[in-house]
C-alpha cells in the first residue's frame, strides 16, 4: 500500500512539476525584465540631468570669460591708452600681461590677442606685429567687419606659430569690439581649444557609461563623434544652451540593448499572458488525466452509498462527505475507546495502590497476585515516599485546574524519568489533590533509604529550579515484606506532616524523627493561658509568651496535627475570654482577629507563617483592648474634672495648668480630652459656664455689672464686658435692658 501511494504521489508531482517550473521561470524572467526597464528609465532620467548639468557648467564658464573680458575692456585705463594713445613699449608690455592674466584665470583659454585699429597692429602674449604678419589674420579681418560681435563661434581651425613652427588647432572664438558699439579703437579675440572643452565635459561624466557631443547652431559637431547614437534615439538626452545656441547630446553606451529593453513592454506582456494560458491549460489537462483513477473509485463508492441511502432519508449526495463521515466516526470511536482504556488503567492502578498502602490485599490473594504481576511488582523490597505540594492554597488560587493538572503530570513524569536514569523502578501516583506517592521497588534490600533520598532530592531540586513553587517529601521506613508497605506509607505521611515545624521545600526522613519528643502538653496549655490572661489585662508581656510557644513547638518538632490542636485551643480560650469577660472587645475579636487566625490555620504550611499571622492578628486585638481600657479610665477622670470645673468656675485662678496640677495629667493632653469628650476646648467650656450664670444674674437681679463680673470669675470688668459681648452679641447693659423690655411686654 505504501509503494502504491508513493508511486501515485511521484506521478502527481512529476505531472505538475514541469508546469510549475515553466510558469515560475517565465514569471521570474518577466519580473527581472520589468526591473531592468525601470533601471533603464532611471538611467535615461539621470542622463537628462547630466546633460543639463554639463550645459550649465560650460555656459557658466563661457559667461565668466565673456564677462571678465568685457569688464577689462571697459575699466582698464591702460588698455584704452594703448589703443588710442601714442606707442609706448612699457604700456604694450602691461597690456600683454593683462591678457596673460585673463588666460591664467581661465585655463580653457588657448590664446588672446588685441587688434589696434589706428595702425593695424596685433598684440598677443608674445609680440606686437602688423596684421599682415599675424597667423590668424584671416579670421581677424572677417571678424572686424562683422556687425554682430560678442558671440562664441562655431568650431574653426586656427593657425598657431610657435618659434617659426606653425600648427593647426580647433578652437571656438569670441570677438569683442572696442568700444562695443563701433569698434573704432580695436578688436579683442579670445580663443578656446575644442579639446579643452571636451576635457572639461569629460570630467563631469563617466566616460565608461556615457558619451557626450557638442553641436553648434548649424548642427556641426565639436568633437570626434565615432560610435555616437543618432539624434533620434530615444535613449539620448539633448539640451540647447540659451547662451551659445549650442546643442549638448548625452548618449548611454550599449544603447541598442537598452533600447530593446525600453521598448519591450509589449513583448513582456505577451509572454506573461502566454505563461498564464500555458499554466491553466497544462494544469487542466494533467488534473483531468490524473483524476481518472479517482473517478473510478468514486463510482464504486457512489454505488455502495446509493444502496445504503435507500434505507434512510437522502441527506447528503456528496460521496466525499460520506467518506469523511465514516472516517470521522471511526476516529471518534477509536479515541473514545483509547480514553476509556486509559481511564480504566489509571483507576485500576490507583485502586491497587490504595489497597497496597492500606495493606488490604490478604482478603483476595488470587486477585492480588494477578494485579501484582500485571504491574510488574515482583520485587521483594520496598520503600515509600510522600511528595506534598507546598502552600497548596496559593497554588490553587494562582493556577487554573488545567494548569494544575499539567504541573502534577510534569512532577510525576520527572520522578519516573529520574528513577529510570538511576536504573530504579518506581510507581508514582497522585493519591490526593496535593500528595504524590512514590513507591520504590528493588530486588536488593540494602541502601533503599539512600536510593530514595537521592531520587527525592533530585525531584525536589528540579521542581525548585524549573517551576514557581516547591515541594516537601517525606521518606518512610524500608519494607521487606508486602505487609510492611502500609507502615512505610504511614511513616512517610508522618514525616511530611512535620514540615509545619521543620519548614517547606526539603526532604524529611522518618528515621530521623523517631527519637523526637512531643513535649509535655501541660507546658503548652500553661503558656496559652498566660498569653490570653496578659492580653485580656492589656499587659505588655503577651508577645514574648506567644513567641516562646512557637519556639517550643519548633524545637520539639511537633507534627502538623499537634500544632493545629494547640493553636485551636488558643483560639478557643480567646473566644471565651473576649465574649464572656470583655463584651466590648467581642466585636473586634469576632470580626477581625478570629477570622484571620482561623484562615491562617487553614492556609499556612509552616510555623513561620502561622507565627507571623497570629502575631499580626493579636497585635491588632491588643491595640483595641488597650484603647478601650484607656477610654474607660479617661471617662471617669473627665467626669470628675467636669464636676470640679462646674463647682469652681467662679474662681479667677481656674485654668488648665491648675487642673493639670490638681489631677496629675498633662495640660496639653487634658485640652485634647476636653475637645474629644465635650466637643469644645476648655476655655470655651469655662466661658459658657460663666456667661450663662452672668445672663441669669442680669435677668433676675439688680446687681451691678462690676459685681457680676467678680461673681463669675472676672477680676477686670472690661474683660468681662468684652467676653460677654463676644459670647452673647450684646453688652451686659444692653442685654439687661432688652430683657427688661421683654418682661414688660410679657406682663401686658
Amino acid at each position: 500500500m505504501k509503494a502504491i501511494n508513493s508511486n501515485y504521489i511521484k506521478r502527481m508531482l512529476l505531472s505538475y512539476l514541469p508546469i510549475l517550473l515553466v510558469t515560475v521561470s517565465m514569471l521570474i524572467f518577466i519580473f527581472i525584465s520589468i526591473i531592468n526597464e525601470i533601471n533603464v528609465r532611471n538611467a535615461i532620467q539621470a542622463n537628462q540631468l547630466t546633460a543639463a548639468f554639463v550645459k550649465n557648467m560650460v555656459d557658466s564658464t563661457l559667461k565668466g570669460i565673456s564677462f571678465d573680458a568685457q569688464k577689462m575692456i571697459e575699466t582698464s585705463g591702460e588698455l584704452q591708452l594703448y589703443l588710442d594713445g601714442p606707442t609706448d613699449r612699457a604700456r604694450e608690455f602691461d597690456v600683454s600681461n593683462m591678457l596673460s592674466g585673463l588666460m591664467v584665470r581661465y585655463g580653457l583659454i588657448d590664446s588672446i590677442y588685441l587688434y589696434r585699429a589706428k595702425d593695424g597692429r596685433v598684440l598677443d602674449q608674445s609680440a606686437s606685429r602688423p596684421i599682415g604678419q599675424f597667423p590668424d589674420r584671416g579670421y581677424l579681418r572677417s571678424s572686424v567687419e562683422r556687425i554682430l560681435t560678442g558671440v562664441w563661434s562655431s568650431p574653426r581651425v586656427k593657425e598657431n606659430e610657435v618659434r617659426t613652427v606653425s600648427t593647426l588647432v580647433h578652437v571656438t572664438s569670441l570677438g569683442l569690439k572696442i568700444p562695443r558699439d563701433s569698434g573704432s579703437l580695436g578688436y579683442l579675440v579670445i580663443n578656446i581649444k575644442v579639446s579643452s572643452l571636451e576635457l572639461l565635459i569629460s570630467q563631469m561624466i563617466d566616460r565608461n557609461v556615457t558619451q557626450a557631443q557638442l553641436f553648434d547652431t548649424q548642427g556641426q559637431p565639436f568633437f570626434d563623434g565615432n560610435g555616437l547614437a543618432p539624434s533620434n534615439n530615444s535613449l539620448n538626452a539633448e539640451t540647447v544652451s540659451d547662451y551659445t545656441g549650442w546643442t549638448y547630446r548625452m548618449s548611454i553606451k550599449g544603447g541598442r540593448l537598452l533600447d530593446l529593453l525600453f521598448h519591450g513592454s509589449t513583448v513582456w506582456v505577451t509572454l506573461a499572458l502566454g505563461a498564464i494560458v500555458f499554466a491553466f491549460g497544462s494544469t487542466f489537462y494533467v488534473t483531468r488525466r490524473n483524476y481518472k483513477p479517482i473517478e473510478a473509485i468514486l463510482h464504486r463508492i457512489d454505488r455502495f452509498a446509493s444502496v445504503v441511502k435507500t434505507a434512510g432519508p437522502k441527506e447528503n449526495k456528496n460521496e466525499f462527505a460520506f467518506i469523511d463521515q465514516a472516517i470521522e466516526r471511526l476516529i471518534t470511536n477509536n479515541m473514545v475507546f483509547q480514553e476509556k482504556q486509559q481511564e480504566n488503567l489509571v483507576i485500576r492502578r490507583q485502586q491497587f495502590l490504595q489497597t497496597l498502602l492500606k495493606g488490604e490485599f490478604e482478603d483476595d490473594r488470587a486477585t492480588w497476585q494477578q494485579e501484582w504481576q500485571h504491574f510488574g511488582l515482583e520485587a521483594g523490597h520496598f520503600i515509600v515516599a510522600l511528595l506534598e505540594l507546598d502552600h497548596y492554597v496559593q497554588f490553587g488560587l494562582k493556577y487554573s485546574p488545567n494548569d494544575q493538572s499539567l504541573f502534577k503530570f510534569i512532577i510525576s513524569s520527572v520522578a519516573v524519568e529520574s528513577a529510570e536514569q538511576q536504573g530504579r523502578r518506581i510507581i508514582a501516583e497522585w493519591i490526593s489533590k496535593n500528595q504524590l506517592v512514590l513507591l520504590l521497588l528493588s530486588d536488593e534490600g540494602e541502601s533503599l533509604e539512600h536510593h530514595l533520598l537521592q531520587l527525592s532530592e533530585q525531584v525536589r531540586s528540579w521542581v525548585e529550579k524549573h517551576l514557581e513553587f516547591t515541594v516537601t517529601i517525606g521518606i518512610g521506613s524500608a519494607a521487606h515484606r508486602e505487609s510492611d508497605i502500609g507502615r512505610s506509607f504511614e511513616d512517610a505521611a508522618a514525616a511530611v506532616s512535620c514540615k509545619v515545624t521543620l519548614g517547606v521545600n526539603q526532604i524529611i526522613d522518618a528515621v530521623e524523627l523517631q527519637e523526637r519528643q512531643g513535649g509535655e502538653w501541660f507546658d503548652y496549655l500553661e503558656m496559652i493561658r498566660t498569653i490570653v490572661r496578659k492580653l485580656r489585662m492589656s499587659e505588655s508581656g503577651w508577645p514574648g509568651e506567644l513567641l516562646r510557644l512557637f519556639h517550643e513547638m519548633r524545637v520539639r518538632h511537633l507534627r502538623k496535627d499537634d500544632v493545629e490542636r494547640l493553636l485551636h485551643y488558643l483560639v478557643f480560650q480567646l473566644d471565651y475570654e473576649m465574649a464572656e469577660t470583655l463584651p466590648d472587645e467581642a466585636k473586634a475579636w469576632l470580626q477581625d482577629a478570629k477570622p484571620a487566625m482561623l484562615l491562617a490555620l487553614g492556609q499556612s504550611d509552616t510555623l513561620e507563617q502561622l507565627e507571623r499571622c497570629f502575631l499580626i492578628a493579636l497585635e491588632g486585638l491588643a491595640d483595641h483592648v488597650r484603647a478601650l481600657v484607656q477610654n474607660q479610665r479617661h471617662h471617669g477622670l473627665l467626669s470628675e474634672i467636669r464636676s470640679y470645673v462646674e463647682g469652681h468656675y467662679r474662681d479667677p485662678n481656674l485654668s488648665l495648668t491648675m487642673l493639670s496640677d490638681r489631677f496629675e495629667i498633662n495640660a496639653k493632653y487634658l485640652s485634647q480630652l476636653f475637645k474629644e469628650s465635650f466637643g469644645q476646648n476648655f476655655i470655651d467650656f469655662l466661658m459658657s459656664l460663666r456667661m450663662e450664670h452672668a445672663k441669669q444674674l442680669l435677668r433676675e437681679s439688680e446687681v451691678s455689672v462690676q459685681d457680676i463680673s467678680e461673681m463669675v470669675g472676672y477680676v477686670n470688668t472690661t474683660s468681662f464686658i468684652r467676653a460677654f459681648k463676644k459670647f452673647v452679641g450684646l453688652s451686659p447693659g444692653q442685654y439687661r435692658e432688652a430683657q427688661s423690655k421683654e418682661g414688660v411686654r410679657s406682663i401686658h
